[in-house]
């Protein structure tokens, strides 16, 4: 999803400038398969080609071509167990997960007024 926004910030910058693919491989030292790789999110790209890509597309700061930081919610991605050995086979249900899931954040969550 990374390299899908990155691709997707160079190929609409490339396209308003009204370069080819060609053309900006020219102007990175790039191949045009390379170029059309990042642009569709098929090819990582080394630090070094993103700031020549940010100076080739008239970019003030290597940022601009950056999607945002993607935010995790407290507890996104914890999987549940249930820890007593006679259940530890059975699995909660979406709905029970969800439940526990909001109440770990709630708890987790900083409250105003408490260091």
């Amino acid at each position: 999803m990374l390299y899908k926004a990155f691709g997707s910030a160079v190929s609409a910058r490339r396209k308003a400038l009204d370069l080819t693919q060609a053309q900006l491989a020219s102007k990175v030292n790039m191949s045009r398969a390379s170029i059309a790789n990042i642009e569709s999110g098929r090819q990582n790209i080394l630090l070094h080609h993103v700031y020549a890509l940010a100076a080739a597309l008239d970019f003030t700061k290597v940022a601009e071509l950056l999607p945002p930081i993607p935010q995790k919610t407290i507890g996104e991605g914890l999987k549940m167990k249930l820890s007593n050995q006679a259940l530890s086979k059975q699995t909660l249900s979406e709905n029970a997960e969800a439940q526990v899931a909001d109440l770990i954040a709630s708890a987790l969550r900083p409250r105003r007024g408490r260091v």
